[in-house]
């Protein structure tokens, strides 16, 4: 009994497919099929559709030139920054920036004068996500930041302060002055010299003796008397 009203429901949405159609000038001789087209086409048609949602991008994209090599690294860390889930890969890299810039400026005090434009430039990010990166920094007890004022009233940079959280647990007192490993045996005691003398003062040394003899061989001086 349903037969006849879904026929006329079909057949009412066949009309007005139509009369919309015809109202925007569209031809359906101007849609080309699918079948209609050579083998060759339909298959170049989908694999450059398949390229472009299921794959990587088909051309790769322009290298740009690679940083020259400054000799600075990024010391070691904590790697309680890198499984933090409130941090984003930004924040983590950030970090590692800031961890790099105070080591090489002021590794004494775990401090350094930094500006927001140096991170812009450092990470290639602009000044709001860097922004977002230090509050998020800041809100994890990794750093603490303080905005340096001029005599303007202007933000004239940033006071950022290395914290406990991102540093390893042997470096929280204090950065190591040299990197040695203490399991290595040590050079052999055997070749050094008993005594660390310069080269002046081994040849006063030496000469000591020959002193010596000099004045046992002088005359010892008449004693005068003197009256008043």
């Amino acid at each position: 009994m349903h037969r006849p009203i879904e026929a006329e429901v079909a057949q009412e949405m066949l009309a007005r497919l139509k009369a919309r159609m015809a109202r925007d000038g569209i031809r359906i001789e101007q849609i080309p099929s699918p079948t209609s087209l050579p083998p060759t086409t339909r298959n170049e048609n989908r694999r450059q559709r398949s390229l472009r949602s299921c794959h990587l991008p088909a051309e790769a994209k322009p290298r740009r030139a690679q940083p020259r090599d400054s000799g600075a690294y990024v010391p070691e860390m904590a790697a309680r920054i890198e499984d933090d889930p409130n941090l984003t890969d930004g924040a983590r890299r950030c970090a590692r920036k800031i961890m790099e810039y105070v080591y090489r400026k002021n590794r004494e005090s775990r401090e350094a004068e930094i500006t927001v434009s140096y991170l812009v430039k450092a990470l290639g990010r602009c000044s709001r996500s860097v922004q977002r990166y230090l509050r998020q920094l800041e809100a994890g007890g990794y750093i603490s930041v303080a905005v340096i004022h001029a005599r303007t009233r202007m933000c004239a940079g940033l006071l950022v302060e290395v914290l406990a959280p991102l540093f390893p647990r042997h470096h929280r007192q204090k950065w190591p002055g040299k990197l040695m490993d203490s399991d290595t045996t040590r050079e052999s005691q055997n070749n050094r010299p008993r005594y660390k003398y310069s080269r002046e003062s081994w040849a006063l040394r030496c000469m000591d003796g020959v002193f010596r003899s000099l004045m046992k061989t002088r005359p010892t001086l008449p004693v005068l008397s003197i009256t008043v």
